[in-house]
């Protein structure tokens, strides 16, 4: 059987889940985590080198766990470099790559990694692709969205918030904005506010992050019934009200970026702030907050008019923008593209 000419990937590599999307209907999602065997008999137990995302984590007892990209950046070692090579190369594979004449990917980062390991993630996926460009995440939901024209997109994720100016052409790194304010800082500050209000309070982070993703929201929309959960204190099950916890650490994130969000637009062309104010983006799974849009108008309501749109899939439409710039970059733009700065 003949191959098809080309196959065009779109890739969203994300703090906490990574998405591939393809040409060829390819969907895979994947969480952003690698696992090593501790020693030889969990190798020969698990019968592989690497495992990746829920396969991992459902054999964390047995490997050493990494999330290269956990802090949004990827660290300058070998070893690292290593770990991310793997996992691009892993995401790419999902797409069955050879079964193609050439293969062509777009890789949205987070918006720290997309500049400052640009050559790292290139040279890893050199090895299963034959043209590649690297752009930030950001850019990637407004390029999905068709919002290229005097636009902030505020992409919360995990390990990172983003905060772009997109105004049609690729962001430079003065347009970008990279915090720390993001779902882990949620997820830490729900641990400490459920401990502080229950003494002896045993919970995991990854209980947080099931509670938040379910629950969250903020003082613009509160929720009709309060929020109980289970968990236990000092080994005893119990069923406790956790609102007022869960509303203070979803509104810890708000105020960094609100005060990045007004510099990013102060630091703008003023002829185009109109625009800026009444087109910013929330994306990334920090999106699904209930009443975070409400609470950032509200907040940027001394900057003038403001409109805040929510995105409806934050968790391929990264991936998804990739997949349409790969489709719709002239070819003869992608070498200077993939080594622009």
């Amino acid at each position: 059987m003949a191959k098809a000419e080309t196959l065009y990937i779109g890739v969203d590599l994300g703090t906490f889940r990574s998405v591939v999307v393809s040409s060829e209907k390819h969907e895979e999602e994947v969480l952003t985590v690698i696992g090593t065997p501790k020693d030889s008999i969990a190798k020969n137990f698990l019968r592989r080198d690497v495992l990746f995302g829920e396969e991992a984590l459902k054999n964390r007892l047995a490997l050493n766990l990494y999330r290269p990209l956990e802090h949004g950046v990827i660290k300058d070692s070998p070893e690292d470099k290593k770990f991310i090579a793997h996992f691009i190369n892993h995401m790419i594979n999902l797409t069955d790559p050879e079964s193609y004449g050439r293969v062509v990917a777009v890789i949205g980062a987070p918006a720290e990694a997309s500049h400052v390991d640009k050559t790292a993630i290139f040279d890893a996926a050199a090895g299963t692709v034959n043209a590649c460009m690297i752009i930030s995440e950001p850019f990637a939901v407004a390029y999905a969205l068709d919002m290229l024209e005097h636009t902030i997109v505020v992409d919360i994720g995990a390990g990172t918030t983003d905060i772009c100016r997109v105004y049609g052409t690729i962001p430079s790194p003065e347009d970008q904005l990279h915090l720390n304010s993001c779902g882990d800082v949620i997820d830490s500050m729900l641990i400490q506010e459920i401990q502080r209000k229950y003494a002896g309070a045993q919970i995991t982070k990854d209980m947080a992050r099931r509670w938040k993703e379910q629950h969250s929201f903020t003082s613009t929309s509160p929720p009709d019934d309060p929020i109980i959960v289970e968990f236990s204190i000092e080994g005893k099950a119990m069923s406790l009200d956790i609102t007022d916890c869960m509303q203070v650490a979803c509104e810890e994130i708000i105020a960094p970026i609100v005060a990045n969000i007004k510099e990013l637009l102060s630091e703008s062309n003023p002829e185009y702030h109109d625009q800026f104010r009444q087109n910013i983006i929330l994306a990334g799974g920090g999106s699904a907050i209930r009443g975070l849009g409400a609470s950032l108008e509200e907040l940027l309501a001394d900057m003038g008019e403001i409109e805040v749109h929510i995105v409806e899939d934050p968790v391929q439409l990264g991936a998804l923008g990739g997949l349409r710039l790969a489709q719709e970059v002239p070819e003869e733009y992608w070498k200077n593209l993939t080594i622009s700065d």
